[in-house]
């Protein structure tokens, strides 16, 4: 079993696979709730925010009103509470000198007042028996009273959630009426419908007044102390109660019964939303609403309390409002965190909500919201799973951009649409994959190219390594035909050479010679493909492709004798016997790719042409001569560098093993570096091989003859008087061809 596991893992692309759907894994058993996590949480929360501030619409609802207990008002009035009669006397002033439409407390009265007037009357009458029992004069109580139970005005109250503080009788004040439900009370107690502990409502002396109360206290406030979501109801002692919002929105209706939409699943029953006289308000199952933020802070119209007191509004300017009292003055602690805002006066959230009821502006994240997210990771996971492996860096980053993109926009599409979907586990996931896969792509295709440098380095320049590195593409390591130039060098004597060196020494030689040969055909990009002994087999035009293969192996085998000259003088030098090498050149097609066995295997070229540049290397000890190359590289030669070597005609030949007759040329030098004798050497060399191969024997031997008093030492021109001699004796047939045929190697 570990066996079958380590080999399981072994393969870098099932190790990526593996990875890459446990994330998947990860994400989707976080989102159904295996193992939640709060970064993830956190994440999704600060999404939310992102979308809010992104679609902010900024139209102000003209019908809902802010009077506030701001910090001007309370300068000029005093510090709060103010006296009942003060209150009073603001709110009659709404009603009687705005004509205001409904007016909602975000402000508790929960002790009576204390009468300072009627102390003293007491005191009075203690001297006074005769006197009145109570002063004709009422207590501020009494005023607030009679303008609370005279207009329509809703209360406010506190839920408290905290069993472990506070019991039962620690609740102080009265609560306003209970919600109408229409669903029977054994429902709806089923639904997860915050529960609180205890409650602070106004005093006896006002709470009986007032037609409708609601709570302004959020038991759901998100863990990172956010306001994004507020329950509607809450329930106490088998009753529903309502929030201040949704108390006023129900009292201007006029308080009609209330439908909750609930619906079983899965042995469960679930809340979905509130329907509130024909008004349909989607909710989560615990009864809130996402808050509907229209703006930043200050977005709603608010008029200090001081100027309503004072009467500097002009009268039209609340006629037919609906207004919140409540207060924005930072020393009465009424600030709250929310998306729009980290200081937000609690009164605005109240009016946000009040708004989102009257315009029907609430977004809902729907019950399968769960099982589209899920759905969405696992088809992405898979996907990403797939084809993610096999993309380059940057088409993975292009293609992860787009799909964040099409996933964004998508989501905003849900937004705007009144819908809100998970956003950051799509993101997260796809941050996720695409770093893994980064990092597996970058590691295998590191990896890949240090197994390509492993195997090329040793027969190729650096250069063409990175090359080969840099473009994977364009090497393949599989059998393949393709036009290439061989090259077949020997070094002439060796055997001799080496006899008079002591053999501990003859490594340090061979490494002598052999180096300064590698570097000068990697210098011109060429592929060792093997040594024999004292011999070199190179090839041009592969792994990489090489146009001018034949031209740059011409320079290699001109670099090659530099080196042998360079190496020649140090041996000499050492009391050493300076040493010759023949090179051969023939370019033509090749199998070219990695061959051998299972158990080793060598990059190399194979075929006829191969052969026939071996061939080539061996001839060059018949003439005599240091280099010769092939009519077809010539041909190659002719087409991208006519003028860039000084080279001469040396025979047609049959090598052995062949019948198809090969013209070869001796490569003398190039003509950046040739001498003007080298130049004319050769034009006098083929104007006598011209005769020779017109049959004119006699002339052909007078003119290497003449050619010979020039340069003595060229062998080739001492064959050729030997074949003119040979001929003029005994004359060849009459369909001579000219093709001198080879019967050794």
């Amino acid at each position: 079993m570990r066996k079958a596991i380590k080999h399981f893992f072994s393969s870098a692309k099932t190790l990526q696979w593996f990875v890459s759907l446990l994330l998947v894994a990860g994400l989707v058993g976080e989102q159904i709730g295996l193992w939640p996590s709060q970064v993830l949480q956190r994440l999704e929360w600060l999404s939310y925010d992102e979308r809010v501030l992104s679609r902010l619409s900024y139209e102000q609802d003209p019908s809902v009103v802010i009077v506030d207990l701001d910090e001007r008002s309370l300068q000029q009035v005093g510090q709060w509470p103010w006296p009942r009669a003060q209150v009073a006397t603001l709110l009659f002033q709404l009603f009687e000198d705005y004509d205001v439409q409904l007016v909602g407390l975000d402000v508790i009265f929960a002790e009576p007042e204390s009468n300072l007037l009627a102390t003293q009357w007491q005191q009075l009458r203690s001297q006074f028996p005769n006197l009145p029992e109570t002063p004709s004069i009422a207590s501020g109580d009494q005023l607030l009273a009679e303008v609370l139970m005279s207009y329509p005005i809703v209360s406010a109250f506190f839920f408290d959630q905290q069993p472990q503080q506070h019991s039962l009788s620690s609740s102080t004040g009265a609560l306003p009426p209970p919600l109408m439900v229409n669903q029977p009370a054994e429902q709806w107690q089923q639904v997860p419908i915050p529960t609180p502990a205890r409650f602070t409502s106004n005093s006896d002396a006002v709470q009986p007044y007032v037609m409708a109360g609601g709570y302004f206290d959020n038991p759901l406030v998100d863990s990172d102390g956010v306001f994004r979501r507020v329950p509607l109801m809450q329930q106490w002692q088998g009753e529903l109660y309502g929030s201040l919002p949704l108390a006023m929105f129900y009292t201007l209706l006029g308080q009609p019964p209330i439908d909750m939409a609930i619906f079983s699943g899965g042995g469960q029953l679930h809340l979905e939303g509130v329907d509130v006289g024909g008004f349909y308000f989607p909710t989560d199952p615990n009864g809130a609403v996402l808050v509907p933020w229209f703006g930043e802070r200050n977005h709603f119209s608010y008029i200090s309390a001081v100027d309503i007191l004072t009467g500097t509004p002009p009268a039209d300017a609340l006629a037919g409002k609906i207004v919140l009292l409540g207060t924005s003055a930072p020393g009465l602690m009424d600030l709250r965190s929310t998306p729009v805002g980290g200081v937000f006066p609690g009164v605005e959230i109240h009016a946000s909500i009040l708004a989102g009821m009257l315009q029907m502006a609430f977004k809902h994240e729907p019950g399968y919201s769960i099982a589209i997210t899920v759905l969405g990771l696992l088809i992405a996971g898979i996907l990403m799973t797939l084809f993610f492996p096999k993309l380059r860096a940057a088409q993975l980053i292009s293609i992860s951009v787009v799909i964040a993109a099409l996933h964004i926009h998508l989501n905003l599409y849900a937004w705007d649409n009144g819908l809100v979907l998970p956003l950051a586990s799509g993101i997260l996931l796809l941050v996720f994959m695409a770093g893994w896969h980064l990092t597996m792509n970058f590691w295998r295709e590191s990896s890949a190219k240090r197994q390509v440098a492993e195997q090329f380095g040793r027969y190729i320049p650096p250069e063409l390594v990175q090359d080969i590195v840099a473009h994977p593409e364009a090497q393949d390591m599989q059998g393949q035909e393709k036009e290439l130039t061989v090259l077949f060098s020997d070094i002439r004597g060796f055997t001799s050479f080496s006899e008079k060196i002591p053999p501990a020494e003859l490594t340090t030689v061979m490494n002598r010679l052999l180096t300064p040969v590698t570097k000068a055909i990697h210098a011109h990009q060429g592929t060792i493909d093997k040594y024999m002994g004292d011999a070199v087999m190179a090839f041009w035009g592969a792994p990489l492709p090489d146009h001018a293969h034949a031209v740059h192996a011409l320079n290699g085998a001109l670099a090659m004798q530099q080196a042998l000259s360079r190496i020649n003088e140090e041996f000499q030098s050492e009391g050493k016997q300076a040493i010759a090498m023949g090179i051969g050149v023939h370019s033509g097609v090749m199998n070219v790719g990695n061959m051998g066995s299972e158990f080793r295997m060598a990059y190399t070229v194979l075929g006829d042409n191969v052969n026939l540049g071996s061939r080539l290397e061996g001839l060059t000890k018949n003439y005599g001569v240091k280099i010769l190359f092939s009519e077809n590289t010539l041909a190659q030669i002719q087409q991208l560098a006519p003028e860039q070597f000084i080279y001469r005609k040396i025979d047609r030949v049959r090598v052995k093993g062949r019948t198809t007759p090969l013209t070869i040329f001796e490569l003398m030098n190039s003509s950046e570096h040739a001498s003007a004798q080298e130049k004319a050497q050769c034009a006098r060399f083929e104007k006598a091989l011209s005769s020779y191969e017109d049959s004119n024997f006699n002339a052909a031997l007078e003119q290497f003859q003449a050619h010979l008093t020039e340069w003595p030492n060229d062998p080739v021109a001492q064959l050729y008087c030997g074949r003119c001699e040979n001929y003029i004796d005994s004359p060849p047939p009459t369909d001579w061809d000219g093709v001198f045929t080879h019967k050794e190697k």
